[in-house]
């Protein structure tokens, strides 16, 4: 299992893809469209969280960096 890619070039074998399937199917759980959904939505949310966060940070940096600036330039903030 450690060595599959996400690359577009790789090829499942037959044998591998059998043992996907058949470890997928003995796991006894359905697919739920609704819970997948929400998954992706909430992990959606967070990334949105995070990059916000992100630029909060960064625009928080960057008015420290040119009020210390303009402190020892003797220029007005």
């Amino acid at each position: 299992m450690s060595n599959l890619s996400y690359n577009q070039f790789s090829r499942l074998s037959d044998s591998l893809e059998r043992d996907l399937m058949r470890q997928a199917l003995s796991d006894g759980e359905s697919v739920s469209i609704a819970a997948l959904g929400k998954e992706i939505l909430a992990a959606i949310q967070n990334g949105v969280k995070a990059a916000w966060s992100y630029a909060i940070d960064v625009t928080a940096a960057l008015d420290e960096a040119r009020a210390n600036n303009a402190r020892f330039s003797g220029s007005h903030w």
